[in-house]
């Protein structure tokens, strides 16, 4: 989901998704094989980032890949439940950039840099996991935007089993697009979970705006 919430995997903890995700832009798909979102609680409030993704993307020339957009962040839980009635909140600053010239030139990765400052909530409303999300991204040589998400989750079928609706929008200038997503938890044992998910971006066409948006993974805890 692109909307975060204010867990941490806990000290001396690794939570490591690895993923294949599409995205159908235009006339053409873009794939991370594999996006590896690779996070380590150093204590146990404090969560470092690494999101590395190997990137194809699928030209007139053909498919050409690279690494892609890479990102590190450190996410910061600065009020737990027990401390607010069950709202917990952080903080999740974020730098983005391209680590390949190549991949900038092929139209894999993005000459802009991008810092992108959230606050995070999550709260349990009637059963219902609710976490949204409120943040700024300031990116070089571009204008700088909006962009704020909820999700809410509920267990359904079994309790190893969460599924999960998300609503989250960008704010551009002369221009907004709103991610539906639907997606899918199911937790296989103690160390693994299953993570899927199905979307499409709402509203003005543009160039960029994703009509499909597919994501298929598994997260591993240890």
């Amino acid at each position: 989901m692109a909307t975060d919430d204010p867990g941490t995997p806990g000290d001396g903890h690794w939570e490591i998704n690895l993923a294949a995700v599409g995205t159908h832009v235009g006339d053409r798909w873009n794939v991370d094989a594999p996006d590896a979102d690779i996070n380590y609680g150093l204590g146990e409030r404090i969560q470092l980032n690494l999101d590395l993704p190997w990137t194809y993307t699928d030209t007139a020339g053909g498919w050409r890949s690279a690494i892609g957009d890479t990102s590190i962040g450190v996410k910061w839980r600065f009020l737990d439940g027990e401390q607010a009635h069950g709202l917990e909140l952080s903080t999740y600053p974020r730098y983005q950039t391209s680590l390949s010239s190549r991949a900038e030139r092929i139209g894999v990765a993005s000459p802009e840099k991008e810092f992108f400052l959230p606050i995070e909530a999550a709260a349990n409303i009637r059963d219902f996991d609710v976490a949204a999300d409120l943040g700024r991204h300031f990116v070089e040589h571009e204008s700088s935007f909006w962009s704020a998400g909820i999700v809410m989750g509920h267990s359904c079928g079994t309790k190893e089993t969460q599924c999960l609706i998300e609503l989250h929008r960008e704010w551009k200038p002369a221009d907004a697009q709103t991610l539906l997503n639907f997606g899918l938890r199911r937790k296989l044992n103690d160390s693994m979970t299953v993570l899927a998910a199905v979307g499409r971006e709402l509203g003005a066409h543009r160039e960029d705006q994703a009509r499909a948006l597919i994501y298929l993974g598994i997260q591993i805890t240890r």
